[in-house]
């Protein structure tokens, strides 16, 4: 991992933590599955890190094999993706010179995938792969891509908000997704999470009003 994904961040850190920039799947981003950090605690089951990263590489390299064979089953490369981006998180406290490799195959696995299908989903997946590979151009590109198609798209709105707010210390640009995700939580606790964070970059641009990046956070969305 590129030593630019783990500045400090003073305490939104913590809440982006406990937040998924993970694969979307239809799900919603609050799946408890974690941002990818060097401040993980897996560290303290490291032999059950390393053999899940094991069966893991394992479980691709089957996809892997299979895809050989039928290069065109779609559902198969969405997998293979999702299998590249678990191995990212995963490698990352048993593997850490992995990392951007798998993110790297991700991102390779999905852009098969959205050839066919421009799912947003998968559009934000591939996004959030870009991003940990250390692609910044097309982490941007399909965050703002995925919202063109789906504006309220709670995953992409989060997720780059956490993009822009890390990879570009654009807190002005993170905010304001951030402040349009708050009204599409579905309880309590998500609000909760999105308004820490929304509380957070407030208190980043007060401390420095020029933190702005040079994002576009308001891609054209036809309305």
């Amino acid at each position: 991992m590129k030593e630019k994904l783990h500045r400090k961040f003073a305490v939104v850190i913590v809440v982006l933590i406990s937040i998924a920039m993970v694969v979307s799947g239809g799900a919603m981003f609050f799946s408890g599955s974690g941002v990818p950090s060097t401040n993980s605690n897996t560290s303290t089951n490291a032999p059950n890190a390393a053999a899940d990263y094991q069966a893991e590489k394992a479980r691709i390299a089957a996809m892997v094999k299979q895809a050989k064979v039928d290069p065109g089953n779609i559902p198969l490369q969405t997998a293979l993706g999702n299998g590249y981006y678990n191995a990212g998180r995963e490698a990352l406290n048993v593997a850490p010179s992995e990392v951007q490799e798998n993110f790297k195959n991700a991102v390779e696995a999905y852009q098969k995938v959205l050839k066919t299908n421009k799912d947003p989903n998968i559009i934000v997946d591939m996004a959030t792969s870009a991003f940990y590979s250390g692609d910044y151009d097309l982490a941007e590109k399909s965050f703002n891509e995925a919202l063109v198609i789906k504006p309220d798209f709670i995953n992409a709105l989060i997720n780059y908000g956490i993009f822009l707010s890390q990879a570009k210390q654009d807190w002005a640009g993170a905010l304001k997704q951030w402040q349009k995700a708050l009204p599409l939580a579905q309880n309590s606790s998500d609000k909760e999470q999105i308004q820490a964070m929304i509380s957070q970059a407030q208190s980043e641009l007060k401390t420095n009003p020029a933190a702005g990046g040079t994002s576009n956070p308001n891609p054209t969305t036809g309305k």
